[in-house]
């Protein structure tokens, strides 16, 4: 998904290394979609719910609720103050370019994650189903510890942009995720970022 870019202020490499703010790239997946050492090592799926569920159970998220996040994102980005640069939304993860304090990173996540995560919940409530889930149809999540039904993974990735090259590759492997991974056209999704282009952070590389 592209977003312009002749629309973006002037940025050189003078103002990435002193502006107290700086560029971060973020990422995070859906609950299960990943399998990580440290989950092989402990043998976290074989463990869990008793060995019931040693096998990833992975609900994707339908063109609908990935529009839902992106506008979720847009509310979110307003309400906690923070520059949204570019964001993509790719059915299993989520990407967000954003500028800000360090320090307000994990909030920022935290806060994404969990409105997010409440919204598709709830959606998937009213729905009873998962239009991309061709294994299994029926959405029967199972609850964690805390009672709580799981979303997006635990963690995220975070990587601080340290320069202008790197400002725009990033961008543009933003920019064109859905494309890499094949991912069909998001109509809807789509036209919620054209509405709300007056949003986004403008940079000039």
């Amino acid at each position: 998904m592209l977003f312009e870019t002749n629309f973006f202020l002037k940025l050189n490499k003078k103002h990435l290394k002193m502006s107290l703010k700086h560029y971060f790239h973020l990422t995070t997946n859906i609950h299960d979609s990943r399998t990580s050492a440290r989950m092989i090592t402990y043998r976290a799926r074989e463990r869990r719910f008793n060995g019931t569920l040693p096998y990833p159970e992975v609900y994707y998220m339908s063109m609908e609720e990935e529009f839902l996040v992106a506008r979720e994102v847009f509310i979110l980005a307003k309400e906690l103050e923070f520059e949204l640069v570019a964001m993509n939304v790719c059915r299993d993860h989520m990407h967000l370019l954003v500028y800000c304090d360090e320090e307000k990173v994990s909030k920022i996540m935290q806060r994404v994650k969990g409105k997010t995560a409440r919204v598709c919940n709830a959606h998937r409530a009213t729905k009873g189903m998962n239009p991309l889930d061709a294994t299994r149809g029926v959405y029967e999540p199972r609850k964690l510890k805390d009672k709580s039904i799981p979303f997006w993974t635990q963690k995220y990735h975070c990587r601080r942009i340290r320069s202008t090259d790197q400002l725009s590759n990033t961008l543009a492997y933003v920019e064109n995720n859905r494309e890499k991974h094949g991912l069909p056209f998001n109509s809807a999704l789509q036209e919620l970022i054209d509405q709300n282009h007056h949003l986004l952070f403008r940079i000039r590389l």
